[in-house]
């Protein structure tokens, strides 16, 4: 599988010009001949839109997300968008997978919510895997990274690759490296995420969109600057027969966490 990391800075509030980039990154994907893009959080419209909101979301059949579809279908790409999801009376920060035939696979709705996103966002309630002629490709949204319980569940419901939009901001570098490489390992499954870059109002966002093997073994880090890069993973790796971690699991001892 190839996937290309579109990170960037998105303008906050400004659809079209968030727009253009997206287009950009897709269209030098496809001269890298990638399978799959993945793109940051809410890169649609940047993060601090507390007080535009109800403005900027849109549902999946809004028209920027029907300009994305288009440019799928035009260049045979996979393409993995995040945006604020409107439903109803509801907005979600939420992150689709469009196929490479310009149709949403599926939709994916942002479970921890960080901070002051749960002033404006509802809290999804399901983690999903969804299948491909590329691969089982499981999603979650920045803050889910931190806790593990996510990433197993993704692994255990069949991804063969975890896709991770983040706009993570200094100085949780630390915490964002570590924890792909971690959810990599541990789940013998490649993992890749993609980090805005720029500032935004008090936050500085830091990049190091990266893609970690199955075995945690770094295939590619970014820096803090714009860049678009494609890298080649390998799913469905032999794993270590002396760590069998989803044989070894003892759900039965684990519930509880559940009541804590």
């Amino acid at each position: 599988m190839k996937i290309t990391l579109g990170q960037f800075q998105p303008i906050i509030g400004k659809k079209e010009e968030n727009l253009k980039r997206i287009e950009k990154v897709l269209r030098k994907a496809a001269k890298d001949k990638a399978d799959i893009v993945l793109f940051p959080e809410l890169c649609l419209t940047g993060y601090f839109i507390q007080d535009t909101h109800l403005d900027l979301a849109e549902t999946v059949d809004g028209p920027s997300l029907n300009y994305v579809k288009r440019l799928c279908k035009e260049l045979g790409l996979y393409t993995v968008l995040a945006w604020p999801e409107k439903s109803g009376d509801k907005i979600y920060n939420s992150a689709c997978l469009i196929s490479k035939e310009g149709k949403i696979i599926g939709n994916y709705r942002k479970i921890h919510l960080y901070d002051r996103e749960k002033e404006i966002f509802e809290m999804g309630n399901q983690y999903k895997v969804f299948e491909t002629d590329i691969g089982n490709i499981g999603i979650m949204i920045c803050f889910d990274l931190d806790f593990p319980e996510v990433a197993r569940i993704l692994s255990l419901k069949g991804a063969d690759v975890i896709l991770i939009p983040t706009n993570n901001f200094l100085p949780y570098h630390r915490y964002q490296e570590t924890y792909v490489k971690s959810r990599s390992m541990e789940n013998e499954i490649p993992v890749a995420i993609c980090n805005r870059t720029g500032k935004e109002q008090d936050l500085e966002y830091f990049g190091e969109s990266a893609v970690y093997d199955s075995r945690g073994y770094q295939m590619v880090k970014l820096d803090h600057v714009e860049k678009t890069e494609t890298v080649t993973i390998q799913i469905n790796e032999e794993k270590d027969e002396n760590l069998v971690y989803q044989q070894e699991r003892k759900p039965r001892t684990y519930t509880e966490i559940s009541k804590i």
